[in-house]
């Protein structure tokens, strides 16, 4: 694989993760606007997105779908199989002290006897042994619903925080990036044209390098987003667009946008700054 393809197959990761989770972010602020508590409308729609992602799911013919009232008391997500309602599911994501008390009170008084409760892994960590109502991993962190929250909402990330953007990005990158080299790589020794280890140092180098551009993309597709936030505060910007529909939506999404191209922006850059290095 040549320097060009290598530099598109790391920022693919880039992409793909921040495409994503605008996406997400978009479709939170559709839901419920620019709420206090969009992390938990994130991890909603996180939720229902991998539940029909799943190939399981998808041979059983079932799907998740939101509430049509995104303020439901009862249940978030409804489980459909074969068009007909098969189960329901009320999503939690509460990490602060108050927030898994009142989970807490709300699970053992019976709020949610008829319903499943599935939590991120946080909030799972501290309710289950507290509770009477078995509550489930969603598999979701609320590091994730938090970050895709912020970004809508446009507000810059703290220092401490940054390096948890830019942990999971560097995740993300690593994963996907060896994962696309992995593919290539395993054809060309079926292929003979690399030996097993030339295949294995291959991959390796290109977890490194999607590593790396997926935490600096992911960090400054953060602040960038932040800065933008505070920049439509400070000038009033958003008080102007709500005389318009059209402008009040644009300028609601305008932190997702910028950030989505500063991400990806700064994720070719150091792409392409790694591949003079390794390539």
């Amino acid at each position: 694989m040549n320097k060009q393809n290598n530099n598109k197959r790391d920022i693919t990761s880039t992409v793909i993760k921040e495409s994503y989770e605008s996406k997400v972010a978009i479709e939170a602020l559709n839901r419920a606007g620019k709420c206090p508590n969009l992390k938990g409308h994130v991890h909603e729609i996180l939720y229902k997105d991998k539940f029909n992602a799943n190939p399981v799911n998808i041979l059983k013919n079932q799907k998740a779908v939101l509430t049509k009232s995104n303020t439901a008391k009862m249940k978030d997500i409804i489980i459909l199989k074969n068009g007909k309602i098969a189960g329901h599911a009320q999503l939690k994501d509460t990490i602060s002290k108050s927030g898994i008390q009142k989970s807490i009170a709300q699970i053992n008084s019976g709020h949610y006897n008829k319903t499943q409760v599935l939590g991120t892994d946080e909030t799972v960590a501290q309710i289950q042994s507290k509770v009477s109502q078995p509550i489930h991993s969603s598999g979701i962190s609320s590091n994730t619903t938090t970050r895709i929250a912020n970004k809508a909402l446009g507000k810059m990330p703290t220092t401490s925080a940054l390096h948890t953007v830019g942990k999971a990005g560097g995740f993300s990158g690593a994963a996907i990036s060896a994962g696309l080299q992995s593919v290539q790589s395993l054809c060309d020794v079926y292929n003979d044209k690399k030996s097993l280890g030339e295949a294995g140092v291959d991959i390796a180098v290109a977890g490194i390098k999607g590593g790396i551009t997926g935490y600096s993309s992911a960090v400054a597709g953060s602040v960038a987003a932040g800065a933008t936030g505070t920049a439509i505060a400070a000038t009033g910007l958003g008080t102007i667009a709500a005389s318009s529909a059209i402008g009040a939506t644009a300028v609601a999404a305008a932190p997702v946008a910028v950030g989505l191209v500063a991400a990806c922006a700064v994720g070719s850059a150091i792409s392409s700054f790694l591949s003079d290095i390794f390539d």
